[in-house]
């Protein structure tokens, strides 16, 4: 007899700064249309002089004002920052790219999946571009767009 482990991980662990629950009655694993934002970062982004669409013309933008607020202390909102930003990208993904819908993973956590099948942790790469320096919004969208 074989027994299976479960292998805790984004999926199946605790939801990582955002997390998307209903009804375990009617619970379906992909969500149609759009997340709701906070408003906070089109507020903030307003206040800036950035105009925040669902487009991905307005990426750069973003992306270019996104260090500024990280770094900023006086933003005690600073943490939710990926988390809104993850969203907003998320949702251009999804109005932009043929075929893209939101789906939760098990763990509640909102994640991008493409027309080819594969999952993009949006929120997670968006948490990576603020700490570490990784993918701009725009790489992180033309890597959606081009699969």
């Amino acid at each position: 007899m074989t027994s299976r482990r479960r292998w805790m991980g984004p999926k199946h662990g605790i939801a990582r700064g955002v997390a998307v629950y209903g009804s375990a009655i009617d619970r379906s694993d992909t969500i149609d249309g759009t997340l709701p934002d906070s408003g906070r970062l089109k507020s903030w982004s307003h206040s800036h002089g950035v105009v925040i669409a669902d487009e991905p013309a307005g990426l750069g933008a973003l992306d270019e004002h996104l260090d500024e607020w990280f770094a900023n202390p006086a933003r005690h909102e600073r943490v939710d920052l990926g988390n809104e930003v993850g969203i907003h990208l998320g949702n251009v993904i999804i109005k932009n790219v043929v075929g893209a819908h939101w789906k939760v993973w098990p763990s509640g956590h909102p994640v991008i999946v493409l027309a080819t099948g594969r999952d993009m942790d949006v929120i997670a790469m968006v948490d990576d571009r603020l700490k570490n320096s990784g993918s701009s919004l725009t790489s992180i969208y033309a890597s959606a767009s081009s699969t």
